[in-house]
């Protein structure tokens, strides 16, 4: 598994953007959000994802030109016509960052999203700028309804955040299936076993085997399936874009366009009778849990977010890891294109 520079790695997926002929500011954007996963060793939504963007802008459910916009003032929604995904949750995330000045609290909705990478990023910029966070997005129905044999659900993701001790917010990301789809399609590139009640086979049944999982479960059973359907309600119909029911109703795959959609959630946590001393009051909160006394045969106890910020520190000496399904692939688009592979570290 070839080690490469987290920089290099995001150059590489902004030069391969701009072949498709996606601008370079908007291919930064891009580059960016890939490199934030895999430097926090959440490799499932890095580098590995740009193969799969490239083909949705080839199949057109990606457009490299678009340009999102302010659609609706009260209640804030923004469109973000199928651009890059990543590239619309930045312009969503800066419209309420703008509001959330003026307003202490906002809500805002996104349409017509495409795959934006970990969900984590956005809600963390929000902290950094004193504001508590939350975020949640429905899109494409990859993960088994409770009950059902086939996939009936989004996945999520749910991603929430606040301002935290020493400049480093706390940041919880989670998808509302049992493992997220990204990480049972990696683990079947790996030959890895999944955990047991994570996923079903084309027949229908639970699975452990990677090579034979098709759809991931739901966490919690009926809870992760009954927070995924909230959130189609909550988004996406919401702003007029439905996903889950034309998927499931399409005829063809041909007819399953791929869009998601978003609401976002900010305070001022300076706005709120806490003021300034909110911070203060995270670092107690963190410490007094992280002194308790620790379950038999556990390690630390972790804040949400400490271990990918702990992979962080680690990936910008060494560098981060790259599976050889995806550097081999990674390989090729950059031939196809001309280009070449960063070099590899010893």
């Amino acid at each position: 598994m070839p080690q490469v520079d987290s920089q290099a790695l995001a150059q590489l997926t902004q030069q391969l953007m701009q072949a498709k002929g996606m601008s370079g500011s908007d291919a930064a954007v891009v580059a960016s959000s890939l490199q934030w996963a895999d430097e926090r060793g959440i490799a499932s939504h890095g580098v590995a994802f740009l193969p799969r963007y490239l083909q949705m802008i080839d199949e057109g459910h990606l457009d490299v030109h678009a340009r999102p916009e302010r659609v609706h003032a009260t209640p804030a929604i923004v469109d973000a016509k199928q651009a890059a995904g990543a590239v619309g949750m930045v312009f969503a995330m800066q419209e309420a960052l703008r509001e959330v000045e003026r307003m202490g609290s906002v809500n805002l909705w996104v349409s017509h999203l495409t795959h934006a990478g970990a969900m984590g990023q956005f809600v963390q910029t929000a902290a950094e700028q004193g504001c508590m966070a939350m975020l949640f997005v429905a899109g494409p129905p990859l993960m088994a309804y409770h009950g059902a044999a086939k996939a009936g659900a989004t996945t999520g993701p749910l991603a929430m955040a606040v301002p935290g001790p020493d400049g480093e917010p706390i940041v919880f990301d989670m998808a509302t299936s049992e493992i997220s789809f990204a990480r049972m399609r990696r683990a079947r590139a790996q030959g890895a076993v999944l955990p047991m009640n994570a996923a079903l086979d084309a027949q229908g049944a639970v699975t452990t085997d990677a090579s034979q999982a098709v759809t991931p479960l739901p966490m919690a059973g009926a809870k992760g399936s009954g927070m995924a359907l909230m959130f189609e309600l909550m988004t996406s119909l919401a702003v007029g874009n439905p996903v889950v029911a034309p998927h499931l109703r399409a005829a063809s795959a041909s007819e399953k366009r791929h869009t998601q959609n978003a609401m976002i959630m900010l305070a001022r946590v300076d706005a709120f009778p806490s003021g300034a001393g909110f911070v203060d009051q995270v670092r107690v909160l963190r410490d007094t849990i992280k002194a308790m006394p620790k379950a038999q045969g556990a390690g630390q106890i972790h804040m949400p977010g400490e271990r990918r910020l702990a992979h962080w520190h680690t990936s910008q000496q060494q560098g981060v890891a790259v599976d050889n399904p995806v550097w081999q692939a990674l390989g090729e688009l950059a031939q196809d294109h001309g280009l070449t592979l960063p070099p590899t570290r010893p």
